[in-house]
Formats: C-alpha cells, structure tokens, sequence
C-alpha cells in the first residue's frame, strides 16, 4: 500500500480514500463509526504519548475527561500540553464513536492569552484544539521584554509558531489515541482568528485542508494604527470625547438615510460605499439645545471618523463604515489594543500615551508602526499558490457593520488575491469572500449573520461544492427568523420585488451595476 507523508506521520492512502467516501455517502457519523480510541483517557494511556515539536520539547501537562454542554453532549479526553517557552495548547478528543475522522483548530481573539475547552468544535465531531498563543493576559504587554526591547520570542509564538504547532501537536495526538491521523485538517476562526488561519495558508500551506477566516485581522499593523484615529480626531475637533448617545444617533441618522438604497428596508446598510451621509445634517438649530443633536465641531469629528485616517490629502487606511457602531473606537476611552501596540510593540514605553499624536504626527505614526510590526504581525501576502496547488480551500467573510476591523482592509485584500492567482475565476477555485451586510465584529449588529461556515468549507474541500452563497440569518424581536443569503463577492443579494425580505428564498445574487 502507498503511503504519503503528512506532516511527519505516514498516511495510508487507501484508508484515507475510504474514509472520505464514508463521509461523503453517509455523513461522518459513519465515517468514524468504527473508529475506538487504541489508549486510554489517563496518564499512562494518552499521557505517556511522547510529543515533538520544533524543538523537540513537549510536556503533556494533564489528561482528563470531559463532556460538552449543549445541545449534543460528546464526551471527550482533554489533554493540555505545554511548548517552550510557554505554549499551552489544549486538545479535545472525542470519544464514545464521535470522532468525525477530522481535526478543528479555533482561532482567538484580541492578543489571546487565554486557552478554553474547544466544545463547538468537539460536539460537532471533530478533535478540537486551542491555544493561549504562549503567554497569560488579554494585554499586548507581552510584545515587551523590557523598556526599549521587544520580546521577539513571545511575539513570534503569537504570531505564528503556536498555531503551527496546534496542527503538529493535533496530529500526533490524534494518530497516537485514534491509531490513525485525521483525513482532513481544519481551522476556524474570527477576527485574530482570521488573521491566525490565513497566516497558515501563507506561511504553513500544509498544516490545513480548509480555513475560514472571518473578520481577518491580517493588516494588524494598519488597522491596529488606524484604531486610534476616532479618538484623535474627536479630541483635536470636539475637545473630547463624544456623547455614546450622539455617536448612537449619527450611525442609526446614517442607516436611515442608505436603508432603502437596496430595495429594502430592514435597518441595514447594503453596501456602505454607496452611502455618503454627512453628520452636518444632525447639527442643532440656531437657538436651541444641543440634546439629540450635534454641534458643528462634534459632526466636523464625525464626518472625520467616517473619512478615516487621511493626512495632507494621503489616505492612511479605511474607515469605519457607516451603520457600524462608532462607540468601539470612539467612545469614551480608547479600545485598548489601539493602545498597547504603540506602547509594547512600536515604543516599547509603557509610558506612552496616545494624547502625544495630532494632524501633524500621525503619518509618522503610522509608518513607524507599519515598519516595526509589519514585518511580523501583517498577514496579507495574497499569493495563496502553495496553499492552492495542495487543493487548499478558505472562506473568507466580513460584516459591513464591524465596529473595529475595517472591512475594506478585507475587499482590498481579497481583490489583491484574485490578481495574484490569476483573476476571478481561478481565483474562486481557492478563495472566495463573502460580505455580511449590518453585522458586526464577528456577529451581533442588525444584518443577518453566516451561519454553518465550517460545514460550507468541509462540503468544499470533501465533495468540490465550491459554496456560491452562505446561509445568514437573524432572530427578531418578535421571534421570527430573517434568513438571506450571502452572495460570493462582488455579488449581492437583491430582492425579487415578491414574497417576504425575511425569507432566504426570495433574494437571487447579482453583481452590482456601477
């Protein structure tokens, strides 16, 4: 029998190819029917598994059994393993004949710093893996070894090498307790998530069959430098910081204005890039009050928000859009990454403080950090070739309404992937994006949002049904459900003029007319 190497470990072909047809003809249930555990969920069983990595130094911290909560209860075998210098990752394996034949990685949020049971992933099936990407804490200070010096090891774990390692350490525990490796490799992932699964396909086009990356914080050293935009322009315009209530009325004023620009009126912006509200319009009369409206100098602030960072006429980066919230990045106090990349990852000054930027240094700002974290954090290379030539698949998508990644960072990178791969057509072999219109940072908001991305992306991978819509829906306040579809980009979903907006059925995808 043939065997191929798989990321070290040897793969039979023909068991390989008679699981996936399992999978494909009769779901993964069968497909992992007959898979049994071959060690036991205990220290001398799985834990005495000897584990290698980079540097060939693995500790398995502790085995334990656990069950999901839920709907679906799956019991599982949790082994916690630590890589120097401090790597922890988690991996659920599913036990009692749940196992999908398959392996999930779940992205994470912020700057991380925290590991959790994979349950989603376990009680759908598949052996579930997370990591706290090699330190402890939400903050970025980690970037920091000390005043004036960066601490490129744990920047580097975060960046890349944990996630690496969350396929390599999956794996050999997955071969070690299942007697056999996965068929399939996933990852699943939203905002750094997003960021962490395209930084595989790049850098690592082996460790993974299929991502999905939602809200991709891939410009991590743009956007993050473009966060901090809202709150010098309010303070420089407005003298500080805006009422939440009047940032709350200039997004539903805007939204108001563009709803019906589609056809529909739902409380939902389309396409954002249609709408040019100007906030000059909530400006107060002369002689009256200024509650529920703006002052000049508060909509002047606004209306720079929405521009985004542009200095001496030079676009910096996006903004973000009209209909999203705008008390993520200009409330009251800075969202605080915005923060922490200047002081740990730019200065390395703890003592830095946003107030020190104005019209005059910001662009300087901004290229500083380009040239000190982009080397490392920024994940937009779109040549996705290596990924492709492997039959690499990723779904990518991103509401219209995110509150604090710009989702015109995505557009732009997607359209940079198109032309790398040799235009639209063969680049939807591989990639395809999908735009969620009035959803927000990773879900919530007014629109409807992505549901089932991972089963989308297994049915692409496995059976070669490539998804030219992704279901989306939304539960409204007076229990009924909206469902629409979301169209492959540039496409977008367009009413038929018949029967309900609140039903998927009665929208049809079309590329918009300029």
């Amino acid at each position: 029998m043939k065997n191929v190497r798989h990321r070290g470990l040897q793969l039979p072909v023909m068991r390989k190819r008679v699981l996936v047809l399992m999978a494909v003809l009769f779901g993964p249930a069968a497909a992992s029917a007959q898979i049994a555990p071959s060690k036991t969920c205990d220290a001398a069983g799985i834990g005495s598994v000897k584990l290698t990595a980079d540097d060939g130094a693995v500790t398995i911290l502790d085995v334990s059994s656990g069950t999901t909560q839920g709907e679906r209860a799956v019991s599982y075998c949790l082994v916690k393993v630590r890589v120097p210098a401090a790597i922890n990752i988690w991996v659920g394996l599913p036990t009692g004949g749940a196992w999908n034949g398959r392996l999930q990685s779940v992205g994470g949020g912020g700057y991380a710093g925290a590991v959790t049971v994979p349950e989603a992933a376990i009680a759908a099936g598949y052996v579930g893996i997370t990591t706290d990407t090699g330190h402890s804490g939400r903050s970025g200070a980690f970037g920091m070894l000390e005043p004036g010096k960066p601490n490129t090891s744990l920047q580097i774990d975060f960046a890349y090498r944990s996630e690496h390692l969350m396929a390599v350490i999956g794996r050999q525990l997955t071969q070690a307790f299942y007697g056999r490796a996965p068929a399939f490799a996933y990852w699943n992932g939203c905002s750094t998530g997003g960021r962490q699964g395209l930084m595989m396909a790049q850098w690592f086009p082996d460790d993974y069959n299929g991502i999905v990356a939602g809200a991709p914080a891939i410009h991590w050293d743009r956007f993050q430098a473009a966060m901090i935009w809202p709150q010098v322009v309010t303070r420089i315009e407005a003298g500080g910081a805006i009422a939440v209530e009047k940032l709350t009325r200039a997004t539903e004023a805007a939204v108001a204005a563009c709803d019906a620009k589609d056809g529909v009126v739902d409380r939902v912006i389309d396409d954002p890039r249609t709408c040019r509200f100007d906030a000059r319009a909530l400006v107060c009369g002369a002689g009256g009050g200024t509650e529920g409206c703006l002052t000049e100098k508060e909509a002047v602030a606004i209306d720079r928000i929405w521009d985004g960072p542009i200095v001496d006429g030079t676009r910096l980066w996006y903004a973000p859009e009209r209909g999203a919230a705008l008390n993520g990045l200009a409330g009251p106090t800075p969202f605080p990454i915005a923060v922490d990349q200047p002081r740990y990852w730019v200065y390395f000054d703890p003592a830095w403080e946003w107030q020190s930027l104005d019209y005059r240094n910001y662009a300087a700002f901004f290229d500083r950090t380009v040239a000190a974290v982009g080397p490392l954090m920024a994940t937009d290379n779109p040549d996705l070739s290596r990924f492709r030539d492997r039959g690499g698949k990723v779904i990518l998508w991103h509401g219209w309404a995110d509150q604090l990644i710009m989702p015109e960072g995505t557009i732009e990178y997607y359209e940079r992937v198109v032309k790398a791969l040799g235009g639209a057509e063969a680049a939807q072999r591989t990639a395809r994006l999908f735009m969620a219109p009035g959803v927000a940072h990773c879900g919530g908001g007014a629109g409807a949002a992505p549901q089932d991305l991972i089963g989308a992306i297994v049915k692409w991978v496995e059976r070669g049904e490539a998804p030219d819509t992704i279901p989306a829906a939304r539960a409204l306040p007076d229990g009924t459900m909206r469902t629409r579809p979301l169209c492959r980009y540039p496409e977008r979903a367009v009413w038929t003029g018949a029967g309900s907006t609140d039903d998927a059925a009665n929208f049809v995808c079309r590329t918009p007319q300029h």
